[in-house]
């Protein structure tokens, strides 16, 4: 996974309006655009980014989302915890549902994921499964009961 700060990539400070993210983008794909820059093999992919940017900044819903993910980025990147920021080269992908298996299911590869929250996701799994099993025995308990008495 990449992180790619579209704010920084539009040149807009976080608070910027609507109006501000539409002029950035289209002053930024006027710059970069591929027909603009014939000899950049980055210039298609910096154009993938600004338009996933502009979608992502002028959705209410998506732009709360990512702030939320910028601003736990910058959180990890303070303790050295963060992904790698995108620094030009084949654009990332879009989000986590273009890493999505046959059915949905999100491959996550262990080296991303901090040793404390495997810990407890472990420590979560057993505690649930040891539950079920529990709750098992004591219906199985109860039914042998049952079946005395009738």
């Amino acid at each position: 996974m990449v992180f790619v700060d579209y704010y920084e990539l539009l040149e807009v400070h976080p608070r910027a309006s609507s109006a501000e993210i539409k002029a950035a983008y289209r002053a930024r794909m006027v710059r970069d655009h591929a027909d603009q820059n014939p000899n950049d093999q980055a210039a298609n992919e910096r154009m993938i980014l600004l338009s996933r940017a502009k979608q992502v900044l002028l959705d209410e819903q998506r732009r709360l989302a990512f702030d939320r993910d910028h601003a736990r980025w910058h959180a990890a990147a303070q303790f050295g915890a963060a992904p790698p920021r995108w620094s030009g080269g084949p654009a990332p992908a879009a989000d986590a549902s273009d890493h999505a298996g046959r059915h949905g299911q999100v491959h996550v590869d262990l080296r991303d994921v901090s040793i404390s929250r495997l810990i407890v996701g472990v420590g979560v799994a057993a505690v649930v499964t040891g539950l079920s099993f529990a709750a098992k025995a004591v219906a199985d308990r109860a039914s042998r009961k049952r079946r005395r008495w009738l």
